[in-house]
């Protein structure tokens, strides 16, 4: 037991950030639910949403890996969430007849969110073998 409290002290960066992108994912998830009428309610949760499941899958992956490349993926994430957010609100929340374009915010999230998903694995990848290429 004393060790699990270790390595979770240990972890305690990580698991904030798993904690946050939790409480994130379930506020979004209830906004989208509970405020269905409202269109820009409803287009901002959802790209919230789809922004921050990836930062939940990658901060549980991140729990095995060690503290210096959480950081630099933290930092990377910290950055990145910010840029897109400022992105996905200057994203309009309908094609206003422009259907051909359909560049609204959920496509915008979904396109942002994988980005941040392949650049996230191969920050990981990188770190994790230059790492393994110093230490040998």
């Amino acid at each position: 037991m004393n060790k699990l409290l270790n390595w979770f002290l240990d972890k305690k960066a990580n698991t904030t950030y798993l904690g946050i992108s939790c409480l994130v994912v379930i506020i979004a998830y209830l906004v989208n639910i509970n405020f269905r009428e409202k269109s820009l309610t409803i287009a901002l949760s959802e790209s919230i949403f789809w922004l921050t499941v990836p930062v939940l899958i990658f901060s549980v992956i991140n729990l095995f890996f060690k503290g210096s490349i959480f950081v630099s993926w933290a930092k990377f994430t910290k950055y990145f969430f910010i840029v897109s957010l400022a992105i996905i609100l200057m994203t309009p929340t309908s094609t206003h007849g422009m259907d051909f374009l359909p560049i609204v915010k959920e496509t915008v999230a979904v396109a942002l969110a994988i980005l941040y998903s392949v650049a996230s694995l191969f920050l990981i990848t990188y770190l994790s073998f230059r790492k393994e290429k110093i230490n040998h």
